[in-house]
């Protein structure tokens, strides 16, 4: 059924093309709006609200709270749902450069098949046909830090960046960095182990063409590269 239906959760994004679906599949009595929180990870339904990650912002990352807000209004956010707004999202999304920082697992059925964020936002489309994201598991990191740049303190940023320091007291630490703010999805940058002038130079680099209606790739490269820079100085030990 879900091969020749679309799924319908939370509808914020099917609802304004209805027009051209022909079958609709509805989601909301399966019990996937579930958050479960562990020491090393918090388990997401696939059909949670992003409101929901807000009001539990005394368990989760306050920078992840904050992609939240700034990736809608609180009248979306009450309807919008953690899958959707994943698979439908763009590369101006806050939430998805956040969660892909963090290392964000996404678990798909039938199969149980369990595959990273930067998986699944490159099979969105004909290569998640048949399937259903279900949940998905975000680590709990030792620090994250999210910034943005945009026109107004509510608008969808020009350019944003996450960084997650991943790992334990006892294990080396993990770093991760993910930009936004451009092009059909966020990307992930190679982290130098926290080194913030080597990630502030990908980051440069991997936005040197980004130019488009609402910034020139000359402003982009280098505001990226100063996100990046500080959030790594801020997140290494």
């Amino acid at each position: 059924m879900v091969r020749h239906g679309r799924p319908l959760a939370g509808g914020t994004k099917v609802t304004p093309g209805r027009r051209a679906i022909r079958a609709l599949v509805d989601l909301q009595d399966l019990d996937l709006d579930g958050l479960e929180f562990e020491e090393d990870h918090i388990l997401a339904g696939a059909t949670v609200k992003l409101q929901s990650l807000v009001a539990a912002g005394d368990r989760i990352p306050a920078a992840l709270v904050e992609a939240c807000r700034q990736e809608a209004g609180l009248n979306l956010r009450n309807m919008a749902t953690l899958a959707g707004t994943i698979v439908s999202a763009d590369g101006r999304s806050p939430i998805v450069t956040t969660l892909l920082a963090l290392g964000t697992q996404g678990l798909l059925e039938p199969g149980g098949e369990e595959l990273s964020l930067d998986d699944l936002l490159d099979r969105r489309g004909e290569g998640l046909a048949g399937r259903l994201i279900v949940s998905f598991r975000i680590p709990r990191p030792a620090h994250l830090g999210y910034e943005q740049v945009a026109r107004a303190p509510a608008d969808r940023p020009i350019i944003c960046a996450a960084v997650a320091r991943l790992g334990g007291k006892h294990s080396r630490p993990e770093y991760r960095v993910a930009l936004g703010g451009f092009g059909p999805r966020p990307i992930t940058l190679q982290a130098e182990k926290g080194d913030p002038e080597r990630g502030a130079e990908a980051a440069r680099s991997a936005y040197a063409s980004a130019g488009d209606a609402w910034a020139s790739a000359e402003y982009r490269s280098s505001v990226a590269g100063v996100l990046v820079g500080r959030l790594l100085r801020e997140a290494v030990v």
